[in-house]
């Protein structure tokens, strides 16, 4: 039947909460997380991360449903920018993960290594750095299983120097990080 297999598309955001953390799995006291909406602009929450830290990782740390696949085109960007001084960005990787209840953390999905050899200027006359967002598709054909005790993760790594980091602002208007992803429910 056609509508077996009809899919529904996710959007998440990512956030760095200062004042509220989750804990599941291997994800101890984190504040990186995965929103449907933004929160109030009141709220406390970091807008940069030092790109090269291998722990940029988001979390979605709520149910979406008992059992669930993902299946389809996902898709997204993320924001990279110079700080402090004229930065390089060599290549980019984004992966969607699963956590589960005994901190097993298993990749799903991956854009593999990206190259782009990025040069981002640095404007030290009014302290900004020049931004690059970078979109991402990634064919998830081979579905697969999430279930009641797994949460979804998005991991964002970044090889260039140690002045680029990766933006996440609670704020809406410039979506920082970015993905849509498309579920069999």
């Amino acid at each position: 039947m056609a509508g077996d297999d009809m899919r529904y598309y996710e959007t998440f955001y990512g956030i760095h909460t200062n004042n509220w953390s989750v804990t599941f799995g291997s994800f101890s006291s984190h504040n990186k997380l995965l929103v449907k909406e933004y929160i109030s602009e009141g709220c406390s929450t970091e807008e940069i991360s030092e790109a090269t830290l291998t722990t940029n990782k988001f979390i979605y740390p709520h149910h979406i449903k008992k059992t669930y696949f993902i299946e389809g085109v996902i898709e997204g960007h993320i924001t990279v920018a110079a700080s402090s001084a004229t930065s390089t960005v060599t290549s980019y990787r984004v992966t969607i993960g699963k956590v589960n209840v005994s901190g097993t953390e298993d990749e799903l999905y991956s854009t593999g290594w990206v190259t782009v050899n990025t040069t981002l200027d640095w404007d030290s006359t009014y302290s900004i750095g020049e931004e690059m967002v970078y979109p991402f598709w990634i064919d998830a054909w081979t579905h697969s299983e999430l279930g009641e005790y797994d949460r979804i993760y998005v991991q964002v790594e970044v090889n260039g120097d140690n002045t680029c980091e990766i933006w996440h602002s609670n704020d809406s208007t410039w979506e920082d990080i970015k993905i849509t992803i498309p579920l069999r429910l």
